[in-house]
């Protein structure tokens, strides 16, 4: 069959896709249709042009879409998988989001026969991927359905049949009165089928279709107790790869995962599922409910009662994968006996396929956050090697990544006699030297030893960091003030100023750095540190607090108070962002907000409530994931609790 013709006769240089003209998309077709072998991803450099990351239907997608169907229609073409999948996000965009080409709606309504015939399709991948595609086109709902159930009796496929299911549940939303009727009460008498994974897809598939429709806990169970392979091949689970397994768990822990995402608004039902195989016989099923349960706890802290002592009895696990779930959330949970803790930092059990990173690491920042002192020997001997010093965020996804160590120094300024000859001998590296010197802020006068260090640090890439330290080491670093004077130019003016003053004392070249600056957030923290010393700033910095700038507001109600001790006017734009924060909207700033308050010592009375729903509420109080969801809850409740007190 030939394939793309008129495909030249399109004048692509007119289109436009996410990086500008689609002149290349030809040959990106013509390289999916002469591929030989999926993996060289012929179709993911399409992809990247026309799908990008979502949020939009641009044109080249819709010239593009009728190429796109003929290729994954051909028994010739390598990747109809991946072609299927590129659909599937493509229709998906144009169902929800705005900004969809205008001649899209005309090539999907020309497209889809093609891709109903995929249906019959001879290869049983292309069927199963393809229920998933149209799943995506609720708009197309009462076309689709019917075809899907007209071919349910003569599918041989029970990934294929699964698959059917799920796709008439996702798709019910947008069905009318014609077909919606007969389609609930298909899904109704497949619930009662002998088959209990074909049980749980219709109970899944009718919780999506009718929203008072509950998912069923025993569907479920049911369903992860038996026989799940066929999963594997349903596009909506599918399967995990035979090198990730150790680190996420196979099947079970995978189809655990999709059942909890579609409970997602019923915390008490995937709670539930976590407890009832927390402790399963099953290794997957163990990993599949910790992984559940990190999700949950990131979210709210009333399952911690509950499921505390099942996570402490995997920190012992056979399995590394949920030993490191474990580990992690007893780790930042703060709460609990630390010994099953510290019975982990001998366990070398790698936390990913690269990168050095333990279980160890996880429970020695455990420990530390404790300020257990046990965790010391293993921090003395890790920086000696490799530690995991990089402190990169985890998104929105639960991982088992570790902190960098920086986070289990921090907290340890008084075992510095220990840990100080261990650090210093790293921070002749400017990279690693930076992250050393931020722990080392932490500890204040506790780190003067490494002062030598630090002076050689600022003259590299790390200068900001090791200024900042310097500074918080204040007098006792008297030793750098040479350096200081002598500066690094211009570009570090404010920060070696800053620095100069905490240490020596002497606020002059701080002030004459401060007069030359124009007012903004950074210059209103400068002053907050000057305090009464920058009074005649105090005109200056109450526009400010009315400023469209979250953070130049917070940080110029915070300098306003130290520069004229007036806590009433400097705490009125604190409040407002401490009432978001009460209210749910959480943001950086607001952290912000709530420690610069805590640091006037006192509220108004009309913040009680505020600061009373913060403490009380049942909600992780968090801007981030994964482990930092819960040292943000932790630190906003902090704060609360004094403030109320």
């Amino acid at each position: 069959m030939t394939l793309l013709r008129g495909l030249d006769r399109v004048d692509w240089s007119a289109l436009r896709h996410a990086y500008g003209s689609a002149a290349d998309v030809p040959g990106l077709l013509r390289a999916i249709a002469d591929e030989r072998d999926p993996s060289t991803d012929a179709v993911g450099d399409l992809d990247v042009r026309i799908y990008h990351q979502g949020g939009f239907v641009c044109d080249a997608a819709t010239a593009a879409l009728p190429y796109l169907v003929e290729l994954v229609s051909s028994p010739d073409t390598a990747d109809r998988i991946g072609l299927l999948d590129l659909l599937e996000r493509l229709v998906h965009e144009a169902n929800t989001v705005t900004e969809v080409d205008p001649g899209w709606p005309g090539a999907w309504a020309a497209a889809l026969p093609a891709l109903l015939a995929l249906l019959d399709d001879p290869a049983v991948d292309v069927r199963r991927e393809v229920t998933s595609t149209l799943s995506a086109a609720v708009s197309d709902a009462d076309a689709i359905v019917p075809e899907l159930r007209a071919r349910w009796d003569g599918e041989d496929d029970a990934a294929v049949r699964l698959g059917t299911v799920l796709a008439a549940g996702d798709l019910a939303s947008g069905c009318t009165a014609r077909v919606l009727p007969e389609t609930l009460l298909w899904l109704r008498d497949l619930r009662a089928s002998d088959d209990a994974q074909l049980r749980l897809a219709a109970d899944a598939a009718l919780s999506a279709a009718v929203a008072a429709q509950r998912p069923d806990p025993a569907a479920a169970a049911g369903a992860l107790r038996g026989d799940i392979a066929v999963w594997r091949d349903v596009p909506w689970v599918g399967g995990t790869g035979p090198d990730l397994v150790p680190y996420f768990g196979g099947g079970a822990s995978r189809l655990l995962g999709w059942i909890a995402a579609r409970i997602k608004d019923d915390p008490s039902a995937r709670l539930d599922l976590c407890a009832a195989f927390i402790g399963d016989a099953d290794a997957d099923r163990r990993i599949g409910a910790v992984r559940v349960a990190a999700q949950l706890l990131t979210e709210l802290r009333s399952p911690v009662e509950r499921l505390l002592p099942g996570l402490s009895a995997l920190c012992a696990d056979a399995s590394p994968a949920a030993r490191s779930y474990a580990v992690l959330l007893i780790a930042a949970l703060d709460e609990g006996d630390p010994g099953p803790l510290a019975a982990r930092l001998g366990d070398g059990a790698p936390l990913s396929r690269h990168g050095d990173e333990r279980i160890s690491d996880l429970a020695a920042w455990g420990l530390a956050w404790r300020r257990d002192p046990r965790c010391v020997p293993y921090l003395v001997e890790r920086l000696a090697g490799t530690p995991p010093l990089t402190d990169a965020y985890s998104g929105s996804v639960f991982t088992t990544s570790p902190p960098s160590i920086l986070y289990s120094l921090a907290p340890l300024s008084g075992h510095a006699d220990v840990l100080l000859p261990a650090i210093r001998a790293r921070m002749d590296d400017p990279d690693t030297g930076r992250t050393l010197a931020r722990a080392l802020e932490e500890w204040g006068e506790a780190a003067a030893p490494a002062v030598p260090e630090l002076v050689r640090l600022l003259g590299t890439g790390a200068a900001v960091q090791a200024a900042a330290t310097l500074a918080a080491i204040g007098p006792a670093a008297s030793g750098a003030a040479e350096a200081l004077r002598r500066g690094g130019g211009r570009e570090h003016e404010a920060p070696f100023a800053w620095t100069l003053f905490k240490v020596t004392g002497d606020p002059a070249p701080l002030l004459s750095v401060v007069d030359a600056l124009p007012p903004d957030r950074g210059w209103a923290r400068l002053l907050a540190g000057l305090g009464e010393r920058a009074a005649a700033h105090a005109g200056r910095l109450r526009p400010l607090m009315d400023s469209r700038d979250d953070w130049t507001r917070v940080e110029a109600a915070r300098a306003y108070h130290a520069v004229t001790g007036d806590a009433e006017t400097a705490s009125q734009p604190l409040c407002r962002e401490i009432y978001d924060l009460a209210r749910g909207e959480y943001l950086p700033v607001r952290w912000a907000a709530m420690r610069h308050l805590a640091a006037m010592g006192s509220a108004p009375s009309t913040l009680g409530w505020a600061l009373r729903a913060i403490a009380d509420s049942d909600r992780r109080q968090c801007c981030n994931s994964g482990w930092r969801a819960f040292a943000e809850d932790r630190e906003l409740r902090t704060l609360a609790a004094r403030l109320l007190g």
